[in-house]
């Protein structure tokens, strides 16, 4: 519904301070809507004075129609940052995502917890939540945006009846549904944007509005730890408390999520130094593009290198987040390709809110029914073989462990993750005996060992424990078991299993240079750590 500008304002000395001016489009300056619901972002952020919320400084009126002076920020949103991440192949640090989220919940605490200068309690819902209001600056400063829609006491606009606000897919249910609102519906919000980020897929997308709104209501939301093994489980536990479908459920305000992300992170998280270092490798080019800009306004910067620098901003951001392949998500046998994501609920924002998911299905429809059905009895044949296929496999290659508490093979080093104590001496260890490498004779020599030293090279350890279980060595988790040809350094290894029951056990488990070790085992034979 705006246009954005670069300005300054200057005064003796050399004073300047950059700023933002935010117009609305020339095209809807007639609608007194749109007019509306400016001056209520004026009038709601222009108090608001939190580091993580972009501060409104002045509101005016000129011949071609209203203004804001927002303050300028030297960064980039969060659909910038991952598009660069995945342009690079790469993960977006699980650090950055929670540093982010963490403080993004401080920020919304503020809103919902809002006191006008009187002392009246004055609560502002943000209702559009989503990688496209969150910001980094370049200096490695978290900002929430565009509370163009926020719902607060004392509006000016009114959502009508029978409309929802805000960006589809990043909804709450309750928005969905066109209920009244409070904080947590902006949780939900946040839980969407950090499910998202840690998986690095789409979590409610659609092929439009209608089908990412019913999702919202009823679609299965994986646990990211399950979809990423590399995600703790404290902090995929964080991530579905948020994403609750019952609001009651969830936290009870954006300050208690901060604090549970802060305790499930640990010392995963970034500070604002190494956020602004990776925002500095990232985006290198951008940042020379915003100085030239800056040095244009003080007419030090050549034409070029203007045009040169609005090219750069103007780039395109993608790729973007894909659609998940899951079971919740149908697919059509096409691989999902990484699109942008969708832009419906700006503006406005106004979607009809969701009430009836019925549909008519079409003769084609059905045939598509039956189609997918005759699929699904192949998958599971096929699958049924398959597991019938690998529990021979399992039982032909994988030996199981008679004695547990023998001795572990005195020839190999100890191998556990810097920082990791030993265990107690009261502490029962699973240890498992290694038969020492095949001896090959040959003829006027002396015996010769087939393997190289084992304190030497690497191994692989094949583990299946039932039931199955999560497997760490040290603060690293392995995976879940079944655990196949996993490359491990030769030496003695110190491994925690975890299993349903949420206990610790010890497991130690020497491996061989070049050699793989094959265990199968039952959980409960596993002493508790």
């Amino acid at each position: 519904m705006a246009e954005l500008f670069l300005g300054f304002t200057s005064g003796p000395g050399g004073f300047r301070k950059y700023v933002v001016i935010k117009r609305i489009l020339p095209d809807v300056r007639d609608n007194a809507q749109f007019e509306r619901m400016f001056l209520d972002e004026a009038r709601i952020t222009a108090a608001f004075n939190h580091p993580n919320i972009a501060q409104v400084f002045d509101l005016g009126q000129e011949d071609d129609g209203l203004y804001l002076s927002m303050e300028f920020i030297a960064g980039q949103n969060l659909n910038q940052i991952t598009s660069a991440f995945l342009r690079r192949r790469q993960q977006m640090p699980i650090g950055f995502t929670l540093s982010v989220a963490r403080d993004v919940c401080m920020a919304l605490h503020y809103a919902h917890t809002f006191t006008a200068p009187s002392g009246e309690p004055s609560p502002v819902i943000h209702r559009d939540v989503a990688q496209k209001n969150i910001m980094v600056t370049y200096d490695g400063v978290v900002k929430l945006l565009d509370f163009g829609i926020a719902k607060a006491k004392g509006s000016l606009e009114r959502t009508s009846a029978g409309t929802v606000k805000g960006t589809t897919g990043y909804m709450s249910p309750e928005q969905v549904r066109g209920d009244k609102l409070d904080g947590r519906s902006d949780l939900f919000s946040v839980g969407v944007m950090m499910h998202e980020l840690i998986t690095g897929a789409r979590l409610f997308a659609g092929k439009d509005e209608r089908e990412e709104m019913v999702k919202i209501l009823e679609a299965p939301i994986p646990w990211p730890s399950h979809v990423s093994p590399h995600v703790p489980e404290g902090v995929s536990k964080v991530v579905m408390q948020a994403l609750e479908r019952s609001r009651e459920k969830r936290f009870l305000n954006g300050r208690d999520m901060a604090r549970a992300i802060e305790a499930a992170a640990a010392r995963l998280l970034m500070d604002s130094d190494h956020r602004a270092s990776m925002m500095q490798e990232l985006f290198a080019e951008r940042m020379a593009a915003t100085r030239s800009l800056l040095e244009s306004a003080e007419g030090t910067a050549s034409t070029s290198m203007v045009d040169k620098a609005k090219r750069a901003l103007r780039g395109d951001d993608g790729p973007y987040l894909p659609e998940r392949l899951d079971d919740s998500t149908p697919q059509s046998g096409v691989a999902s390709v990484p699109r942008k994501p969708s832009r419906r609920g700006r503006g406005t924002g106004k979607q009809p809110a969701v009430a009836d998911t019925a549909k008519t299905e079409s003769p084609s429809s059905r045939l598509s029914n039956a189609l997918w059905g005759l699929l699904l009895v192949g998958i599971v044949v096929g699958g049924g073989f398959a597991a019938w296929r690998l529990s021979q496999v399992l039982n032909a290659t994988v030996e199981p462990v008679p004695e547990l508490r023998t001795l572990v093979d005195p020839r190999l080093p100890v191998f556990r993750e810097p920082g990791t104590p030993e265990p107690d001496a009261g502490t029962a260890v699973a240890q498992v005996k290694v038969e020492p490498p095949p001896v090959r004779e040959d003829k006027g020599t002396k015996p010769v060992r087939t393997t190289e030293s084992p304190a030497r090279g690497k191994g692989k350890l094949t583990l299946v424990v039932t039931p199955d279980a999560d497997v760490y060595r040290g603060k690293k988790k392995l995976g879940r078991t079944p655990l196949f040809n996993v490359v491990l350094p030769a030496g003695d290894h110190t491994l925690f299993v975890i299993g349903p029951d949420k206990k610790k056990r010890v497991l130690a488990v020497p491996i061989m240079a070049g050699q793989k070790l094959p265990l199968r085992l039952k959980l409960a034979e596993i002493p508790e750590g």
